[in-house]
């Protein structure tokens, strides 16, 4: 039996080879790349209060204006700076200067008005209320009556303490009834010419319609 030919092998071992040539070359699966947004995902809330705090602190710490931490309508906590008004300086008010009071020199007779006493005209007039009652045949406890004329001693002085009851200048709340006589009575060393000038009343001096009087 004849051995195969060496010759008849060689166009196989080709084949072969050739075929192992122009297979393709195996290729790694194509792997599409995880893109991380992150600018768009959300930081935790607990994350973002910290973040928010941490921003107004430091807004705080350097120019010293006041902070807020509030949610932007997309419900994330956002920091507001809080610009304090601009004052406006306010000067401060000058109060109203008094007119130069008329100087009063102490009647030889008074009237008696409204709401007037022995004490009360004693230490207008700055005399002695036992002198005031001795000259006009008096006596203590004496009443007086509208339009009594009473002589009014030239010498003496309100023998004890100060003159005056209430301090002034002040403001008086005016009560039905009184008169600028009895508002004078009851400051002690007013003259009730002094609150007629000040406040501007005109004869027959009703006060009526008025709440408050200046006291000079």
């Amino acid at each position: 039996m004849k051995k195969p030919s060496l010759l008849l092998f060689i166009p196989l071992i080709l084949v072969i080879a050739l075929s192992g040539c122009v297979r393709k070359a195996s290729t790694p699966p194509v792997t599409t790349p995880k893109v991380i947004d992150v600018a768009n995902t959300p930081l935790p809330v607990d994350q973002q209060i910290l973040n928010a705090t941490m921003t107004a602190q430091a807004i705080m710490q350097q120019f010293n204006m006041p902070t807020q931490i509030v949610q932007n309508p997309l419900g994330t906590p956002e920091v507001v700076t809080q610009i304090p008004p601009t004052l406006i300086p306010v000067g401060t008010p000058t109060p109203t200067p008094l007119p130069t009071l008329q100087p009063m020199v102490k009647p030889a007779t008074w009237t008696v008005q409204s709401g007037e006493t022995i004490y009360c005209l004693a230490r207008r007039f700055d005399v002695d209320p036992g002198d005031l009652l001795s000259i006009n045949n008096l006596y203590a406890g004496s009443m007086l009556s509208i339009g009594d004329v009473l002589d009014i001693p030239q010498t003496g002085s309100w023998p004890t303490g100060e003159r005056k009851l209430l301090d002034h200048p002040d403001v008086w709340n005016v009560s039905p009834g009184e008169t600028v006589y009895s508002i004078a009575c009851a400051y002690g060393d007013v003259w009730p010419e002094w609150i007629i000038q000040v406040n501007g009343l005109k004869a027959p001096y009703d006060l009526s319609g008025i709440a408050t009087l200046q006291i000079p």
